[in-house]
This record gives C-alpha cells, sequence and structure tokens, in this order.
C-alpha cells in the first residue's frame, strides 16, 4: 500500500472507535506494517542511498487501527524527516479515500549500514595516499545523509588535509587532490582576452592543485600576477 500526497495540515487527534460499537464489517486494519512501508518510502525518497542497508521498526503503535474501509494513504510531514538514526517519534495522518481520518503518534527505530574507506595506519596531513593506505569497512551511519567516502579510488592518491586516524570513515572534505604545480616549478604563463591568447614563461611562487589561485613571477617582466592553475605545468592568468 502506497501513501498518497496531499497537502499537510494541523488535524485534531480522533480516538479509534470502541469495539463493543463498531461494526467490524465496515471497517480495514492499519497494521505497523503500513506505518514502516510509509516511512521506508518517504525516508528512500527524501535521502536517496546507494549500497546502504537500510531499515524501520516500529516500535508504536504494536496494534493494528481500525478505519471505515477503503483506500487508505498515511501521510509523514517532510518537516520531520531529518535524516537521524536511531529511535525517533513522528504524527502520521490517516486518510481513507482522501478524506481525513485520524493523527497517530509513531515511534520507530531507523537503522542504516554502509561500506566505507578507512585509513589502516594514522595518514599525516598532506601525505599523499596510496592503494595499500587505505580499506573498505562496514559502519552503522548516524545519519542517512553522509559525506563519507565510499570508493577506494575515490581516495588513493588525494592529499589528506588533515590526520587520518586507522578505522575511521575518511569523509571526502578530509582529502584534496595533490599539487599539480610546485613552488619554484617553471610554468608557462597564459593569458586569454577574446580570440588572442598570449603565453610566457613562469616561475610558480606557491604549489596547487587545478583550479586554485597562486601566485607566478612573469620571467620576461619580473613582475608577479595571479593566476589560476589550469593542469601541471599552465597557469592562466586572472584579469
Amino acid at each position: 500500500m502506497s501513501a498518497f500526497v496531499v497537502p499537510w495540515m494541523a488535524f485534531a487527534e480522533v480516538r479509534p472507535p470502541s469495539p463493543a460499537t463498531t461494526d467490524m464489517t465496515s471497517k480495514q486494519a492499519v497494521t505497523p506494517r503500513h506505518f514502516q512501508v510509509t516511512l521506508e518510502q518517504q525516508l528512500r525518497q527524501q535521502f536517496p542511498m546507494e549500497n546502504v542497508e537500510f531499515a524501520v521498526k516500529i516500535l508504536f503503535p504494536k496494534q493494528s487501527l481500525l478505519v471505515p474501509k477503503g483506500r487508505v494513504g498515511i501521510q509523514i510531514p517532510p518537516d520531520t524527516m531529518n535524516g537521524r538514526t536511531g529511535r525517533r517519534a513522528f504524527r502520521g495522518a490517516v486518510h481513507v479515500n482522501e478524506q481525513f481520518e485520524q493523527m497517530v503518534n509513531l515511534v520507530a527505530e531507523i537503522s542504516a549500514r554502509t561500506q566505507v574507506v578507512a585509513p589502516v595506519r594514522f595518514i599525516k596531513a598532506r601525505e599523499i595516499v596510496q592503494p595499500d593506505d587505505v580499506q573498505l569497512i562496514e559502519v552503522a551511519l548516524p545519519a542517512l545523509r553522509h559525506n563519507f567516502v565510499q570508493d577506494v579510488d575515490m581516495a588513493i592518491g588525494k592529499k589528506a588535509v588533515r590526520l587520518l586516524p586507522p578505522n575511521l570513515p575518511i569523509q571526502h572534505s578530509f582529502v584534496t587532490d595533490p599539487p599539480v604545480i610546485h613552488k619554484g616549478d617553471r610554468v608557462v604563463l597564459e593569458a586569454r582576452r577574446g580570440g588572442l591568447v598570449v603565453q610566457t614563461v613562469g616561475i610558480a611562487k606557491d604549489s596547487g592543485e587545478p583550479g586554485k589561485t597562486i601566485v607566478v613571477e612573469n620571467q620576461n617582466s619580473g613582475r608577479e600576477v595571479m593566476g589560476k592553475v589550469v593542469n601541471a605545468g599552465l597557469v592562466q592568468v586572472l584579469f
């Protein structure tokens, strides 16, 4: 059973009908499984997850709810979906034939596990990550949205920007591209304006990776200019 989408509004809570006064032939059960499926669908929609083992367990309510027969929809407001794992509380609106029926308090246990890249040793800041330095480990995710590196090829060859302890997940912000130009390198200084391209030789005063702005001394004029690293040996002058 999939949840239909209706505009979110604040509804007063309605108690389930008393079994003694219920015409059971006109009722149907909304089970904890229905709430579980709805939560899983909405979480996956808001937090796309690749290579993640993901589970939702409904802790409350434990019993089924009785509602009138018809097409049932369950809506959980998206602003409660912050993506945190662990024990979480939600409010769900139950509708029958797109008409509000009642509000339900939900408590769910949300868990997620995935494989991430982690060092096998201490990697110092500014070290280049080598193939033997990293491995894949399985971890429980604190949230469904994360910044962990999940492919070893995305870490190998990168420069550590901080100390990376062993067996702790590497985040994308913990590594960066290594410099392709080093301080003192001879580089080509290139200036472009319209269809005109002028090149000369310069000496790099800084190290930098592609996209980084560095200082270069023009060997012909002796002037220092700012330029953006394009690739190894090529710096484009900024106007």
